[in-house]
């Protein structure tokens, strides 16, 4: 049989072996991998070389003003963008361009991007042939992605299609019975593709739009996923078009770019610069808005808290689905995952007791069940026996090593990249991959041109609330806390083991936990008792985390509906309690709460649109009296549970009151009942916002009553060896927090320790 088959059928076996186990994103990637070691992804061209100077090296941490305190620089760019003309590549204000960055324009259906350059940076351009298709000649390269300002026509021609049909290049005709037309234009800001999709109807003229069915409002739409930059993203007219299309109905238009989808990057001031360069192109081309509602699932929704916070210039009010309050402090909770589900399967001297999906649940505080398996644990076994060794027991499944699994080494390891295949080797082993790369001119860079991680858990106690409830006893919560470690220096990490996604090929490396990574690889063998070190990050980066706006502090003055489905039984990372983090943000900011009305309902009602309802309403009624958005907000902005079918089951003040703010669980809290961190078991509240805790001598904490009930005077000295700087003490603000921009954004420092 020819090789080129073999790989094929190769590629086809383990693509449906990975469909049948619910694989289907890590599927995509072994996809792409295996396709280009077998040489059939010539339809995805690699970024093959890098400008000089990509690799900024001793660059300081931002320092600046907060975005919420401070003007934007003047445009510099002529709005609109002319028709077959480009957009500009350079951000504003956002900072240099990231190098390598990978362009996606043909992906996109779009073509490819325009030659920048013929120095082979960037990824090849080929000359194409009179049917215009890529032939085999590179006449030039691009490393910025630019595309042509065009417009195009997608119509639906009733009701019950799920995609809109494509006219291409305008020459097909729009059918007599079309039941909406839209005009889509794309092009690239900021190297980014955007779109504009406007209702209109067949009177439409490329100069001169048909504004007929436009209502004069506009919806910015806001995508999720999770990312570390280095790419422009796919972008999608028929998808967009699909999933607007009741906004489109109603007369909505709609803006996007791929810069404001996470699955492309989590660069929040690149985020910031790109909408706002969008939006401007709109208004220039289409005119002012009446207003502009946000919407745009979790990572979609974190930035419409954000953008409230730091430029409510850009969206006037907000729906943020199953959102986060920011994306940074989230991180707190998730690098803690594998190495507390590497401790349970592999360290812990008594692993059956931590098979006991309760047990297991009081120190992660994320959910977990017995009903699911975590994610890639067949893969997990097959690694095993090629290593002539037995497979483990298959532990019960969290949110941890179900939801989040993939994503520690996606944002933390400078070794890895989900589509590492995109790019040559060269440009592989020149690039450190991590969110905190991706946001280098936020966080800074070393003297090799390595962003620095703000992350720390020097002085978390792990399991301490659980050790307060009896649900562990002291040697337990002594074990875990000596043996759990951290994660080693971003210089000291190696390449991951995630067979072929990582481009290692040997399956028998095989570990979804990274646990070669940890701080705790070779202490604990050699030396049970010694504890494994604690990772303590960069003071410096996580202060310019809060001083550039990339920390969700509270502040808002807009409204930002909280809208989701109750998803924590599923073990779904978009989990209630982040809404409640948000609310206690905005408690310790003094914001009036009523801008965050908290909507949760029971699947499958997505109440998604219904409050779109109620934000026009919202906003409409402002604009008639004078701009005051608590008398203006309609009797729907309320916090609320919801039936299946969308019904009211409770609402009010006090429905979805609980521990978080030490009261009685309110009406929808009983019915849908939310998790922890395991930061909060450890004795941060919910807000959840603190990168480096206040640590204070363990005779201290002992003293003033840390352990509860609990009399630790017999274990100090073991408490002292594991902790030699100091336990966390939460009641203390963040040694991060800048106490200069606290004061200016007038934010409350303090949190008690969580009493659960």
């Amino acid at each position: 049989m020819p090789k080129l088959n073999r790989a094929k059928i190769n590629i086809m076996l383990l693509v449906i072996v990975l469909l049948l186990t619910g694989s289907a994103g890590i599927a995509y990637h072994y996809y792409l991998q295996l396709r280009h070691e077998a040489g059939l992804d010539s339809d995805f061209p690699q970024v093959v070389g890098l400008p000089p100077g990509s690799r900024l090296a001793n660059m300081p941490p931002y320092n600046g003003p907060h975005p919420a305190l401070s003007e934007r620089p003047a445009e510099t760019f002529a709005f609109p963008i002319e028709f077959g003309a480009t957009g500009p590549d350079e951000p504003l204000f956002a900072g240099p361009n990231q190098y390598p960055f990978l362009c996606q324009t043909e992906e996109s259906h779009l073509g490819q991007p325009l030659i920048d350059n013929t120095r082979g940076w960037g990824i090849p351009v080929y000359a194409e042939t009179l049917a215009g298709q890529r032939s085999q000649y590179v006449i030039g390269y691009s490393k910025d992605c630019s595309l042509p300002t065009r417009v195009h026509y997608l119509y639906y021609r009733n009701q019950q299609e799920s995609f809109p049909r494509r006219v291409d290049d305008n020459i097909d005709p729009v059918p007599d019975d079309h039941q909406l037309l839209v005009r889509a234009e794309s092009g690239t800001i900021n190297r980014f593709m955007y779109v504009l999709l406007l209702p209109t109807s067949r009177a439409d003229q490329l100069t001169k739009p048909d504004l007929s069915r436009w209502n004069g409002k506009l919806i910015y739409y806001f995508r999720g996923g999770i990312s570390i930059g280095f790419q422009q993203g796919k972008l999608s007219l028929q998808r967009l078009t699909r999933d607007m299309r009741k906004a489109l109905e109603q007369g909505y238009a709609v803006a996007f770019s791929t810069a404001n989808e996470t699955d492309n990057t989590y660069n929040i001031r690149l985020q910031e610069d790109t909408a706002l360069r969008v939006k401007r192109q709109f208004v220039a081309r289409y005119g002012e808005p009446a207003f502009t509602i946000g919407i745009g699932g979790s990572g979609g929704g974190l930035q419409q808290n954000l953008f409230a916070q730091n430029q409510p210039g850009i969206i006037d009010g907000g729906v943020a689905l199953i959102a986060y309050p920011d994306m940074v402090t989230q991180i707190h909770y998730t690098l803690d995952c594998e190495l507390l589900e590497y401790y349970f399967d592999h360290l812990a001297s008594d692993r059956d007791f931590w098979r006991n999906p309760a047990h297991r649940q009081a120190i992660l505080g994320l959910s977990v069940s017995n009903g699911r398996q975590p994610r890639l644990s067949w893969l997990t076994d097959i690694a095993q026996l090629l290593r002539l060794e037995w497979p483990d027991p298959t532990p019960p499944a969290s949110e941890c090593n179900s939801g989040w699994r993939g994503s520690v080494p996606l944002v933390n390891n400078p070794h890895f990249h989900s589509d590492y295949h995109r790019f040559a080797r060269a440009v592989r082993e020149r690039t450190y991959w991590t969110h905190w790369q991706d946001n280098r001119d936020i966080y800074g860079t070393d003297k090799d041109g390595r962003a620095p991680s703000p992350w720390s858990n020097d002085g978390v106690q792990y399991g301490l609330q659980a050790l307060k409830n009896d649900t562990i006893s002291m040697a337990q919560f002594l074990e875990l806390n000596r043996r759990v470690g951290s994660w080693q220096p971003a210089e000291d990490m190696t390449e991951e083991r995630y067979w072929h996604v990582s481009g290692d090929s040997r399956l028998y490396r095989f570990t979804p936990y990274g646990e070669h990574n940890m701080t705790h690889h070779g202490v604990n063998s050699a030396s049970p008792e010694q504890p494994a070190p604690r990772f303590n990050g960069s003071t410096a980066a996580a202060t310019a985390a809060y001083q550039s706006g990339n920390v969700f502090m509270g502040k808002l003055n807009i409204p930002v509906m909280d809208v989701r489905m109750y998803l924590d039984h599923e073990l779904n990372i978009h989990h209630t309690w982040a809404a409640l983090s948000t609310r206690q943000r905005l408690l310790n900011a003094g914001t009036d709460i009523r801008l965050q009305p908290i909507w949760i309902s029971h699947k499958p009602y997505n109440p998604m649109w219904d409050a779109i309802a109620v934000m026009d309403q919202w906003l409409t009624r402002a604009a008639l009296n004078n701009g005051d958005l608590i008398n203006a907000r309609p009797p729907a902005a309320t916090d609320r549970c919801l039936s299946s079918e969308g019904d009211v089951i409770y609402e009010g003040e006090q429905v979805w009151d609980g521990r978080w703010n030490q009261q009685p669980d309110g009406n929808c809290t009983r019915l849908m009942p939310f998790n922890q961190s395991s930061r909060q078991i450890a004795g941060e509240s919910i807000a959840g916002n603190t990168f480096q805790c206040a640590l204070i001598p363990v005779e201290q904490a002992i003293v003033e009553g840390f352990y509860g009930d609990i009399d630790a005077s017999p274990y100090r000295q073991q408490l002292q060896t594991i902790f030699p700087n100091g336990v966390c003490d939460y009641r203390q603000p963040d040694q991060a927090l800048p106490v200069e921009l606290a004061r200016e954004l007038k934010t409350v420092p303090g949190q008690p320790i969580a009493d659960q």
